[in-house]
Protein backbone atom coordinates (compact mmCIF):
# COMPACT_ATOMS: atom_id res chain seq x y z
CA UNK A 1 0.00 0.00 0.00
CA UNK A 2 3.26 1.87 1.17
CA UNK A 3 4.77 1.37 -2.10
CA UNK A 4 1.37 2.35 -4.26
CA UNK A 5 1.00 5.65 -2.19
CA UNK A 6 4.84 6.30 -3.38
CA UNK A 7 4.28 5.40 -7.10
CA UNK A 8 1.69 8.11 -7.27
CA UNK A 9 3.21 10.16 -5.63
CA UNK A 10 5.87 10.33 -7.84
CA UNK A 11 4.12 10.08 -10.79
CA UNK A 12 2.15 13.36 -9.55
CA UNK A 13 5.44 15.02 -9.23
CA UNK A 14 6.66 14.08 -12.54
CA UNK A 15 3.42 15.25 -14.22
CA UNK A 16 3.29 18.86 -12.66
CA UNK A 17 7.49 19.58 -12.95
CA UNK A 18 6.57 18.23 -16.69
CA UNK A 19 3.19 20.76 -16.70
CA UNK A 20 5.16 23.37 -15.17
CA UNK A 21 8.25 23.54 -17.19
CA UNK A 22 6.15 23.18 -20.77
CA UNK A 23 3.93 25.98 -19.98
CA UNK A 24 6.61 28.79 -19.15
CA UNK A 25 9.10 27.32 -22.13
CA UNK A 26 9.71 29.85 -24.92
CA UNK A 27 9.05 28.51 -28.22
CA UNK A 28 8.89 29.52 -31.71
CA UNK A 29 5.35 30.65 -33.16
CA UNK A 30 3.19 28.21 -34.73
CA UNK A 31 3.76 27.57 -38.26
CA UNK A 32 0.44 29.49 -39.30
CA UNK A 33 0.36 32.07 -36.73
CA UNK A 34 -0.07 35.50 -37.36
CA UNK A 35 3.45 36.02 -35.35
CA UNK A 36 5.10 33.25 -37.77
CA UNK A 37 4.57 35.30 -41.07
CA UNK A 38 5.33 38.68 -39.35
CA UNK A 39 8.22 37.12 -38.21
CA UNK A 40 9.11 36.32 -42.32
CA UNK A 41 8.05 39.71 -43.21
CA UNK A 42 10.96 40.54 -40.85
CA UNK A 43 13.10 38.16 -41.88
CA UNK A 44 12.65 39.16 -45.65
CA UNK A 45 13.52 43.09 -44.44
CA UNK A 46 16.69 42.08 -42.42
CA UNK A 47 17.58 40.02 -45.63
CA UNK A 48 16.80 42.86 -47.95
CA UNK A 49 19.21 45.02 -46.02
CA UNK A 50 21.87 42.80 -45.37
CA UNK A 51 21.69 41.52 -49.51
CA UNK A 52 20.99 37.65 -48.34
CA UNK A 53 19.64 36.04 -51.62
CA UNK A 54 20.25 32.54 -50.35
CA UNK A 55 17.14 33.61 -47.93
CA UNK A 56 15.45 34.42 -51.00
CA UNK A 57 15.90 31.67 -52.85
CA UNK A 58 14.97 29.95 -50.10
CA UNK A 59 11.90 31.61 -49.42
CA UNK A 60 10.24 32.26 -52.57
CA UNK A 61 8.60 29.65 -54.58
CA UNK A 62 9.30 28.96 -58.13
CA UNK A 63 5.95 30.12 -59.47
CA UNK A 64 6.48 33.38 -57.51
CA UNK A 65 4.78 36.45 -59.09
CA UNK A 66 4.78 39.83 -57.82
CA UNK A 67 3.62 43.87 -58.84
CA UNK A 68 6.08 46.42 -59.00
CA UNK A 69 5.24 49.50 -57.21
CA UNK A 70 4.85 50.53 -60.97
CA UNK A 71 1.98 47.70 -61.22
CA UNK A 72 3.98 45.54 -63.49
CA UNK A 73 4.24 41.75 -63.51
CA UNK A 74 7.65 41.19 -62.02
CA UNK A 75 9.37 37.71 -61.98
CA UNK A 76 11.28 35.98 -59.32
CA UNK A 77 14.72 36.80 -60.45
CA UNK A 78 13.71 40.50 -61.05
CA UNK A 79 12.35 40.54 -57.76
CA UNK A 80 15.10 39.41 -56.06
CA UNK A 81 17.13 41.45 -58.34
CA UNK A 82 15.46 44.85 -57.54
CA UNK A 83 15.36 43.89 -53.92
CA UNK A 84 19.01 43.54 -53.14
CA UNK A 85 20.69 45.56 -55.82
CA UNK A 86 21.44 48.80 -53.98
CA UNK A 87 20.90 51.99 -54.57
CA UNK A 88 23.02 54.90 -56.87
CA UNK A 89 24.07 56.07 -53.24
CA UNK A 90 25.06 53.74 -50.73
CA UNK A 91 23.30 55.10 -47.73
CA UNK A 92 25.45 53.81 -44.46
CA UNK A 93 22.27 53.16 -42.36
CA UNK A 94 18.60 51.53 -43.40
CA UNK A 95 16.01 51.19 -41.50
CA UNK A 96 12.26 49.63 -41.64
CA UNK A 97 9.51 48.69 -39.05
CA UNK A 98 6.02 46.79 -40.13
CA UNK A 99 2.87 47.69 -38.65
CA UNK A 100 -0.49 46.91 -38.69
CA UNK A 101 0.41 43.52 -39.58
CA UNK A 102 -2.87 41.11 -39.92
CA UNK A 103 -3.52 38.04 -41.53
CA UNK A 104 -6.29 38.49 -44.15
CA UNK A 105 -7.18 34.81 -44.73
CA UNK A 106 -5.82 31.56 -43.45
CA UNK A 107 -6.40 27.96 -45.00
CA UNK A 108 -4.53 24.97 -44.27
CA UNK A 109 -1.52 25.06 -46.28
CA UNK A 110 -2.58 28.84 -47.21
CA UNK A 111 -2.06 32.54 -45.99
CA UNK A 112 -2.77 35.96 -47.25
CA UNK A 113 -1.43 38.32 -44.98
CA UNK A 114 -1.33 42.51 -44.82
CA UNK A 115 0.71 44.66 -43.83
CA UNK A 116 1.90 48.53 -43.85
CA UNK A 117 6.37 48.61 -43.96
CA UNK A 118 7.48 51.94 -43.16
CA UNK A 119 11.39 51.70 -45.48
CA UNK A 120 13.63 54.12 -45.38
CA UNK A 121 18.11 55.27 -44.48
CA UNK A 122 19.85 57.93 -42.80
CA UNK A 123 22.12 59.27 -44.62
CA UNK A 124 24.82 62.57 -43.59
CA UNK A 125 22.07 63.46 -40.82
CA UNK A 126 18.84 63.27 -42.96
CA UNK A 127 16.15 60.62 -42.63
CA UNK A 128 14.28 59.39 -45.95
CA UNK A 129 11.38 56.69 -45.49
CA UNK A 130 8.97 55.83 -47.47
CA UNK A 131 5.32 53.43 -46.60
CA UNK A 132 3.52 51.30 -48.69
CA UNK A 133 0.84 48.70 -47.75
CA UNK A 134 2.51 44.88 -48.37
CA UNK A 135 -0.07 42.13 -49.27
CA UNK A 136 1.77 38.56 -49.05
CA UNK A 137 0.68 34.99 -49.82
CA UNK A 138 2.28 32.10 -48.89
CA UNK A 139 1.40 28.39 -49.92
CA UNK A 140 2.89 25.13 -48.22
CA UNK A 141 4.90 23.88 -50.84
CA UNK A 142 7.22 20.86 -49.78
CA UNK A 143 6.37 20.57 -46.33
CA UNK A 144 7.59 24.50 -46.08
CA UNK A 145 6.09 28.07 -46.39
CA UNK A 146 7.20 29.70 -49.34
CA UNK A 147 6.42 33.09 -50.30
CA UNK A 148 4.08 32.98 -53.53
CA UNK A 149 3.34 36.38 -54.45
CA UNK A 150 3.98 40.13 -53.27
CA UNK A 151 1.99 43.27 -54.27
CA UNK A 152 3.06 46.64 -52.42
CA UNK A 153 0.53 49.58 -53.08
CA UNK A 154 0.84 53.16 -52.04
CA UNK A 155 -0.81 52.77 -47.94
Amino acid sequence: MIARMRIRLLALSILFSTWHASAFAQCAPAPDSSYFFRDLAAHRADAKIAGNQAFYDGLLSDAFAAKGNDGKPVDKHEFIERELTPSDVAPPKHFYAIRDFTLVERRKGFVVSSYLLTEGMTERGETRASEARVREVYQVEDGKWRLTSVEAAAP
